[in-house]
């Protein structure tokens, strides 16, 4: 067992939240690789072939996976709050959310959209493309055209938003947390919250990113945290959350694998939002039960996770998209391109963290990682 994992401050960290987090961050990797093949959206990089697994694939991870990211940032902010004060809280959100975004817009994030300019401008340069890029804002900030674009760190950024406006609310919930929490463990009140969820998607949205729709999946997940009582209610129900998210996850499939469509706000179509709604819901409620069940302990190499997840997220999909862009005009079996195009990714982006990132100082600042001497200090965001 590595020294950091004997440090007193290990003792209260929750290994489940640092767990989730890392594999949520891993898991980016075969997906937007397979968004390269997936048959139903555009993406920076297309591939000419696709597979239906691959439609499957990105149909299973998508309802929830961004989700559950915001889900454990809003636990992770209980957390930071109990040993910060607001303004404390307030700087290093700053140092760890804006400071990485601003850097990664202007330095991680373009490369990206210059390959999906180049699909269609096959005969400019970088020049041509920088020009329309930043000067020429506009679209669904998407990129997928070669647009300007937040990319994947839209997330960073409304996580940094999120952080700010609901200081007040954060603050309130930690000081009313034992008659929140006995309103919230009622299992009837925990379960109908995908109704809140529901209701907040239907407010305006920026693109295809609802900033309403991800706010609740933070404040819950803020909230889940807050109370010892929510928390055992997910767990001991675990197993019957299981069976509703396969069967609501079944039905999803075969509805999208059929190619059902229903008028719009007719009562089919109004069912089926619901049933999205509450099977993200209970795929969420599993994954934090078994979760907690499961992850409880540490392992030598977790702290090196726990640091290399976060610039990890940064880097992961500049790095699928420039392979991708050269990878998939490969003449070999659609498998083995996929296979290379996930293991190349996780290597290069590996070998960029592991040999460059932490270990100079100002890449730790860019990239929002601790100071070694602080990383026994907990991390839940």
């Amino acid at each position: 067992m590595c020294e950091n994992l004997k440090s007193p401050v290990y003792i209260y960290r929750r290994y489940d939240i640092e767990y989730l987090r890392i594999i949520a961050v891993l898991l980016l990797i075969p997906f937007h690789s397979a968004m390269v093949f997936f048959s139903y959206e555009s993406f920076y990089v297309k591939s000419p072939k696709s597979h239906f697994l691959f439609d499957y694939f990105v149909f299973l991870l998508s309802p929830w996976h961004m989700p559950l990211l915001f889900v454990i940032a809003g636990m992770s902010s209980f957390y930071a709050l109990k040993k910060r004060t607001w303004q404390q809280y307030i700087s290093e959100r700053t140092k760890r959310l804006l400071i990485p975004f601003l850097f990664a817009m202007l330095f991680i994030v373009p490369p990206q959209p210059y390959f999906a300019y180049l699909r269609n401008h096959p005969d400019s340069n970088v020049l041509d493309f920088a020009k329309q890029y930043f000067l020429q804002i506009q679209g669904d900030f998407s990129g997928y055209t070669g647009l300007f674009t937040p990319a994947h760190m839209w997330f960073v950024f409304y996580l940094y938003v999120y952080s700010l406006i609901s200081l007040p609310l954060l603050l309130k919930i930690k000081q009313n947390a034992e008659s929140i929490g006995s309103f919230f463990s009622m299992q009837y009140i925990l379960f109908l919250y995908p109704i809140v969820i529901g209701l907040a998607e239907q407010l305006p949205s920026l693109g295809s990113k609802n900033p309403f729709y991800y706010f609740t999946y933070f404040i819950i997940g803020f909230t889940i945290a807050s109370h010892h009582d929510i928390e055992e209610i997910i767990k001991e129900k675990k197993f019957h959350i299981l069976i509703l998210g396969i069967i609501t996850m079944t039905i999803y499939l075969v509805l999208v694998e059929k190619s059902f469509t229903f008028e719009k706000y007719s009562y089919e179509d109004v069912l089926f939002y619901i049933l999205r709604k509450f099977n993200v819901w209970f795929w969420l409620l599993f994954i934090l039960g078994y979760g907690k069940k499961f992850f409880y302990f540490p392992i030598q190499t977790l702290p090196y996770a726990i640091e290399m997840s976060y610039p990890f997220y940064i880097l992961h999909q500049t790095v699928i998209i420039i392979l991708a862009y050269h990878i998939v005009s490969w003449n070999m079996n659609l498998w083995i391109i996929f296979f290379a195009l996930v293991s190349l990714s996780f290597f290069v982006t590996f070998v960029i963290y592991h040999f460059l990132i932490r270990k100079y100082r100002i890449l730790r600042f860019l990239f929002g990682i601790k100071n070694s001497k602080d990383f026994g200090v907990l991390q839940n965001e």
